[in-house]
């Protein structure tokens, strides 16, 4: 195993899906849905949704990607000709001998995440999900100073506001809020609200200046209320 191996994690909805995974040794992900280089990855992960009782909501399984093929889902489920989806196509990953991740990588709150890339250094690092993220070393240096102020905080959450979604790069929970930090030139149309702040800091001020973007994000912080995680 290799630490640049690419792992992709994804979710897993249903009981029938996993019971595909462990008897057949494949997974499917739709055509139409597939992340971009999904045929890169030497590892496929599962996270657990709701639907999986105590293990909801946490990575524990892995294996192995020995190869993939185009396929329509009443090829791969021919139980279920007449599905509404039974001509759609999917992309069959074929997987290895299912191994367990010990002790599981843990979501805090129970995200729905359908695809995370990360690599094989990272996967067997992570306590966490938001450990997964492979953003690139400077948000990886930020995410580690926020880490050790011990604040409540996530990594690349999508945010609601009314009609509108955004998705931002750290989410940190205060006691009085929330202060949302974006990485880039712009605060990515997301408004400030008095329980909702929002820090926008230039990826080349994170690169050469991460106390200042620490001390920017540690002001807003105090403002709301610092709580800790």
């Amino acid at each position: 195993m290799n630490p640049d191996d690419v792992v992709l994690v994804a979710l897993l909805n249903h009981a029938r899906d996993w019971d595909l995974v462990q008897r057949e040794h494949w997974y499917r992900i739709p055509a139409q849905h597939a992340p971009k280089h999904f045929s890169g990855a030497q590892y496929l992960a599962f996270y657990f949704s709701r639907a999986f009782g105590e293990d909801k909501w946490q990575i524990s399984k892995f294996a192995q990607v020995r190869g993939h093929e185009l396929a329509r889902r009443r090829d791969l489920i021919p139980e279920e000709p007449e599905h509404p989806r039974a001509n759609a196509l999917y992309y069959k990953m074929q997987l290895g001998e299912i191994e367990s991740r010990v002790p599981p990588i843990i979501s805090k709150r129970g995200r729905r995440i359908l695809f995370l890339w990360t690599t094989w250094e990272k996967f067997s690092a992570a306590q966490e999900l938001n450990d997964l993220f492979h953003k690139g070393a400077a948000q990886d240096k930020l995410w580690e100073s926020l880490q050790a102020e011990h604040l409540d905080v996530e990594r690349q959450v999508l945010v609601r506001e009314g009609r509108s979604r955004y998705r931002v790069d750290f989410l940190i929970y205060c006691a009085r809020g929330r202060v949302a930090v974006s990485i880039g030139p712009t605060k990515v149309g997301v408004p400030s609200t008095p329980d909702f702040r929002v820090v926008a800091i230039p990826a080349e001020e994170l690169e050469n200046h991460l106390g200042r973007a620490v001390k920017q994000i540690r002001f807003q912080v105090r403002e709301l209320g610092a709580k800790y995680g």
